[in-house]
């Protein structure tokens, strides 16, 4: 982040000598200044009788009273004199009515005593009162009005008047006001032609406030006017010309402005000639010595910062000594000559690293704050000073009490520049960047989220054309970033990209910094580049830090930070093209950028790390041990210098662990493998770094370590199956919730085949098939599970503690509102729409907090130890209450089921044909099978594996003579036949369902028992229910033994169905859409209602036909059976749009499960049941995150519905009615609602009543398997 930095000292442009050139003659001025209290005194006697004795003309003498006591005032500033003196102003122009031809003097008289008030920090308790500034431009403007343009006095007029607008404009910085004070000093200079006396200054005037706008908005154009304005005041000036001093400061500030804001090293050494020539000029009792001294010492520094030559700070420390020594301990300058040299001292600290400089510095800060006591003006700058140089003492030796300290400065200089206070920004981003630094060192994400709060309003205050808008840019972004870094939230990365972007923007050539603008969006990219894996992006950021290093040739300070940006960046494209000259490239700059910065800069480890990591993975691509030897010695140094608690330690700690684990590969030496596993385990529980982090450091650990030590890696998968709840945890918002989840699931995390199945295999391995269970709960369908923590009973903890379980029903109900907000829906955010966004989210993550604060405390109470903990094998297993499930795993080096039972053990069934790349392979041939013109032989080509087509033809070719083409039909009857074989078969052997027969064939029953399906990974996607030989020389299918349900998790199937209805609380709904907007007509679906209307009981049934989204939601609350008739449409790229097709639109997952806050507050677990999707694809799962169940039959059954029937794929409309007919026809055989009590239907016996339904298509002549394979049932 840009470090903010201390801002010296301004020579004020409202101190007594400045303010007094402004209304009198320069030469008498002196003289006033050096007039002693004797005379002042004399002279204010003598008015003071004169009015006494009542001796006309009053409102002279009244005047010229004020006058003096204006005088004095600037002289000695003495509080009485000024207030004094307006109030005899006030009486002289009480005395002067129009037309008397001095009343629009008397006006500017008043004026200008008004303005110095407010502007000269003398008596603190009235200066700064915005009423003066407004009040004193009114006098001056009534004044101008009365001076016509012929009027001798009009450019006093001009000039009083847009002096005071320069000053409200400083103070406010509103563009009308400086656009208004040019317009009329450019008048004013207009009535000075040449040879005017005037014309000087009133270059000079203009000149000012034409810079005074170009810093403000950064035109070219401005600076270089004012320049030119600059010199030709310059060139009127005599050598002996009182004025020439200040001609020459005024020309030598704006070159040096234009310097800072371009770059161009003549600009700087012109400054320093024209404030020496002005300093040689300057008497040595001249009272502006002191401040010439500080202006050509804070032009040293300015120097000295750009180009760093130590030359330049040292003569910048000795210039502001000499000011120091000519104040006085009273002076009221004192102050801030003590914090200027001390910023200096700090600067030489920064670059020498001389720990007496930050000390020294520290201590002149301090006293220089006590010279500035409330109310003083200088207070918020004098401790924004203290601060940075806290901060930077910080920095280097990490005491906690300096930062804190910090931190508090920061705080108080921003309370005391409220809005619109003109630098209230510069104190929002120190005390941001102050924040951020916590963050750093604590890993408070409290701290993290305050900074980004913070950057935002300050950079809300820069306007679009502010010339340091882009700093305040810049520090937004990464602030965002690192919160990115810690948190996973992709919307944080692409924002931190765009503002990083704008910053460069504003930042093109010659500007000095566009260096520091390049690297930082170039790292950002190079972020994303780790996050999504865009190939563009690596070559953008190569370019971006190529660049950036050619603008920082030696001996440039930031040369070694853009060395190993650019050496990190090609490392990436090594690490994705695996070319060598790459990775040795990348080591080199690695090498130069740390002999540049020494033990003491804060990069140094981070650099000693990069080297370690580049040369450790060279070692993977050329085995030569000597690379990793000094990699393992390097990490090491590295972790000396970031002691804990540093939020980076644990970065450092996995590195050094993977070193020793590359060690061991190679050497086989077990206390290599002992270090490794040591060093994983403390970076994964390393508390500093987030749980993001630590996340991903277990799932590296866990993979790395898999094939040396499984019992660490269980070890590793379940710290990271610990961790997942607060990585994917309910403060994100959906979009980034849905990422999370896919990187747990896909490879972005690391080389794997996902968590879960990873985890699982583990256990497996270890013969520990509980576990294997527990791990696959715990770390599938996380999203859902989240989400229904939210909706977990509390009913035994309500009565043992009412209070507790009331504070968790409201957290949850907040928390539930909130953690379905979706901040993808803006298009366009503006930094306002951000700001609320941001603000959603802090409150979001408050209540996070607060919810696993609470639940901790629940589980510190007796009998409530394992509150909302995932759940054991002894609460799993009562899932199989009502039957067996079986668990499908499947891996790239093997698959396998896993079969809980109520009784017994977990049983492990090997199955080796469905490995994961045959297992990928068949489901996408059963996604294509689907599909209306699926052509086998176009499949086959479409692979680009060859193997992979081979395998196709062996499996599905078996027995064959030759290749036979088939058609659609033929090749599903092959896959469930393949299914069959391979996987159901060795389940139904595992559970003993054989007949005593010599062929061993399974025993066919009338009344088949109850199994559940829970497959993972791309199981999901294949018809294990339909699997069966389906020739017609042998038959034996899965449905002609068991009734096949599915369930995404166990915890669907844990919580017992209610049957505590009564006639008048069940209802059934039935929702047809024959014809939705731009979709073609389901003819079927009236017929559909039609039969299901002939078995259901009219008074339990309501239909709604062409309805909307939000009657359908009324009804899905309020219904014991929903029906669906209509179309429905999975969205790949925004699983929770997937959804039910209506006639206002779509009926999405996020619909069903987002209930409003205060809205529907009916018990959704008593009130709803069964649900049926008579439409299409509502059972498909996204082939990215197939573990996490992103359907909509799993969001019913989330939402509340005990059960669900549902397709797979595309079903056809004509076999809606026939499946529906069946269906109802059981379901309701027994049922009558008039009797007492009225007989409900068992809506347990809906996958029976599906089963049933299905076996009925299947009898039907000419029914190909893509029209009743798609039918499925979930949950109980």
């Amino acid at each position: 982040m840009a470090n903010v930095g201390h801002t010296p000292f301004k020579r004020h442009e409202s101190t007594p000598t400045a303010l007094a050139r402004s209304v009198f003659n320069p030469a008498d001025l002196q003289a006033s200044l050096r007039m002693d209290s004797i005379v002042f005194n004399l002279k204010i006697i003598l008015y003071k009788v004169l009015l006494a004795l009542y001796i006309p003309p009053r409102d002279r003498h009244l005047t010229r009273l004020a006058y003096t006591l204006l005088e004095r005032f600037l002289e000695h500033e003495d509080t009485n004199d000024i207030n004094k003196a307006i109030e005899l102003y006030r009486q002289a122009l009480a005395l002067r009515h129009p037309p008397h031809p001095h009343f629009a003097r008397a006006l500017n008289n008043l004026g200008f005593a008004i303005l110095v008030r407010f502007t000269v920090p003398a008596g603190f308790a009235q200066q700064g009162d915005i009423r003066d500034i407004n009040e004193a431009i009114d006098l001056h403007r009534e004044a101008l009005g009365l001076h016509t343009p012929s009027h001798l006095d009009r450019g006093v007029s001009l000039h009083k008047l847009g002096f005071a607008l320069l000053t409200r404009f400083e103070e406010q910085e509103d563009m009308r006001d400086i656009d208004e004070a040019i317009d009329l000093y450019r008048e004013a200079l207009s009535l000075h032609s040449p040879p005017h006396p005037d014309r000087g200054s009133s270059l000079n005037d203009l000149a000012t406030a034409i810079l005074s706008r170009y810093k403000q908005q950064g035109d070219e154009r401005d600076i270089n006017e004012a320049i030119e304005l600059n010199r030709e005041a310059l060139a009127l000036c005599e050598a002996l010309d009182p004025d020439r001093e200040d001609f020459l400061n005024s020309l030598a500030n704006a070159v040096r402005t234009r310097f800072e804001h371009q770059g161009d090293t003549r600009d700087i050494g012109e400054a320093i000639e024209l404030l020496q020539e002005a300093l040689a000029i300057c008497p040595a009792t001249h009272p502006g010595r002191g401040s010439l001294l500080s202006d050509l010492a804070n032009t040293f520094l300015t120097r000295f910062q750009k180009q760093g030559d130590i030359k330049d700070i040292n003569e910048a420390i000795d210039l502001y000594k000499k000011a120091l020594t000519l104040c006085e301990k009273h002076d009221p300058d004192r102050g801030t000559s003590l914090g200027n040299m001390a910023i200096a001292i700090s600067k030489r600290f920064e670059q020498l690293g001389n720990m007496k400089d930050i000390d020294d510095a520290i201590d002149l800060q301090r006293e220089a704050l006590t010279l500035h006591d409330p109310p003083h003006p200088d207070r918020a700058q004098s401790l924004h000073n203290l601060a940075v140089s806290v901060l930077t003492r910080f920095g280097q030796q990490g005491v906690a009490r300096d930062l804190n300290e910090a931190i508090e400065l920061h705080r108080e200089a921003l309370a005391l520049r409220e809005s619109p206070h003109a630098d209230r920004r510069h104190s929002l981003g120190n005390l941001a960047t102050a924040v951020w630094m916590r963050f750093q060192q604590q890993g408070d994400t409290k701290a993290i989220d305050e900074s980004i709060e913070l950057h935002r309003e300050a950079l809300q205050l820069c306007e679009p054309h502010y010339p340091h808008r882009g700093r305040f840019l810049n520090n937004l972004a990464h602030a965002v970033l690192t919160r990115f870094q810690e948190q996973g939230n992709g919307t944080d990365l692409n924002e931190a990209i765009d503002l990083h972007r704008e910053a460069l923007t504003l930042h093109k050539l010659p500007h000095p910094d566009r260096g520091k603008y390049l690297n930082n969006l170039a790292n950002a990219i190079l972020r994303r580049l780790q996050w999504q894996g865009d190939s563009e992006d690596i070559t953008e950021a190569i370019e971006l830090h190529r660049e950036a290093l050619s603008l920082r040739e030696p001996p440039h300070p930031e040369r070694g930070s853009s060395l190993g940006n650019l050496a990190t960046a090609i490392r990436a494209r090594f690490l994705r093209d695996g070319n060598l000259n790459d990775c040795d490239e990348a080591i080199g700059l690695y090498r130069e950028a740390f002999t540049l910065c020494g033990p003491d800069h804060p990069d140094y480890y981070g650099l000693l790390n990069n080297v370690a990591i580049a040369l450790r993975e060279r070692f993977e691509q050329q085995k030569n041990t000597k690379d990793l030897h000094e990699a393992i010695q390097l990490t090491r140094e590295a972790l000396t210098h970031c002691e804990s608690p540093h939020v980076d330690r644990g970065f450092l700690l996995d590195s050094l662990a993977k070193c020793f684990t590359r060690m061991y590969e190679c050497t086989h030496d077990t206390h290599a493998l002992e270090s490794a596993c040591d060093l994983f385990y403390e970076a994964a529980t390393y508390l500093s770094s987030s749980p993001f982090t630590r996340f991903h450091q277990a799932c590296f650990w866990a993979n790395l370590i898999a094939q040396h030590s499984p019992t660490s890696s269980l070890t590793a998968y379940q710290t990271a199956i610990k961790l997942l709840p607060q990585v994917a945890g309910l403060h994100l918002d959906l979009t980034s919730r849905q990422h999370m989840v896919s990187t747990i699931t896909e490879r972005m995390v690391y080389e794997s085949d996902g968590l879960p199945s990873d985890a699982a295999t583990c256990a497996v391995g270890l013969g520990q098939y509980h576990t294997a269970v527990e791990l696959l709960e715990a770390s599938r369908s996380i999203f859902w599970s989240q989400a229904l923590h939210l909706r977990t009973p509390a009913e035994n903890l309500a009565t043992v503690h009412p209070d507790l379980s009331t504070k968790l029903t409201d957290l949850a109900r907040q928390l539930e509102h909130a953690s379905f907000r979706d901040t993808a829906e803006e298009s366009v955010k503006t930094q306002q729409i951000t700001r609320s966004i941001e603000s959603e989210g802090l409150r979001c993550r408050q209540l996070n907090e607060d919810w696993e604060q609470t639940i901790k405390e629940v589980q510190s109470l007796p009998g409530f130890e394992h509150f909302m903990q995932p759940k054991d094998i002894f609460t799993l297993r009562q899932a199989a209450e009502s039957g067996p499930i079986i668990i499908l795993i499947t891996t790239s080096t093997t698959s396998f089921a896993l079969i809980l039972t109520l009784s017994s053990e977990v049983q492990y069934v090997n199955l080796p044909e469905y490995i994961l790349p045959e297992a990928h392979l068949f489901a996408d041939l059963a996604r294509g099978l689907s599909t209306p013109a699926f052509d086998f032989d176009t499949f086959v080509e479409s692979r680009e594996e060859g193997n992979e087509r081979s395998e196709l033809q062996s499996r599905l070719f078996a027995g064959r003579e030759g290749t036979v083409k088939m058609d659609s039909d033929e090749v599903f009857q092959e896959l469930l036949a393949d299914l069959w074989k391979n996987i159901v078969k060795p389940v139904f052997e595992a559970l003993n369902l054989k007949a005593r027969t010599a062929f061993s064939h399974f025993t066919k029953s009338v009344n088949p028992p109850r199994l559940w399906w829970c497959p993972t990974g791309p199981f999901t996607f294949l018809p294990i229910h339909a699997a069966g030989i389906y020739r017609k020389d042998m038959k034996a299918c899965v449905s002609d033994y068991i009734i096949s349900s599915y369930t995404p998790t166990l915890a669907a199937l844990l919580d017992p169905p209610t049957r505590t209805y009564t006639a008048t609380q069940f209802k059934m709904t039935a929702v047809i859409e024959p014809k939705a907007p731009n979709f073609s007509p389901l003819p079927g679906a009236r017929a559909e209602l039609a039969k299901l209307a002939a078995s259901v009981p009219p008074q339990w049934l309501t239909i709604l036909a062409n309805t909307t989204v939000e009657t359908a939601q009324v009804h899905l609350s309020e219904s014991s059976i929903m029906h669906f008739a209509c179309h429905g449409v999975q969205d790949l790229n925004r699983p929770l749009d997937s959804g039910l097709v209506l006639t206002s639109g779509r009926l999405k997952v996020y619909d069903i499960m987002h209930r409003r806050e205060g809205e529907h507050s009916v018990d959704i677990k008593k009130s709803m049941s069964l649900a049926f999707l008579s439409a299409c694809e509502t059972a498909r799962g996204d082939k990215t995150v197939p573990d996490e169940a992103m359907h909509l039959a799993a969001s019913l059954l989330f939402a509340g519905f005990r059960g669900v029937v549902a397709t797979m794929w595309t079903m056809n409309d004509l076999d809606g009615p026939k499946i529906a007919d069946i269906f109802y026809e059981y379901l309701f055989k027994d049922c009558d609602p008039n009797s007492d009590p009225p007989v409900l239907p068992d809506l347990t016996q809906a996958a029976k009543a599906l089963h049933l339904a299905v076996l009925r298509l299947r009898e039907e002549p000419n029914v190909s398997f893509k029209r009743w394979v798609p039918f499925v049932h979930y949950g109980l």
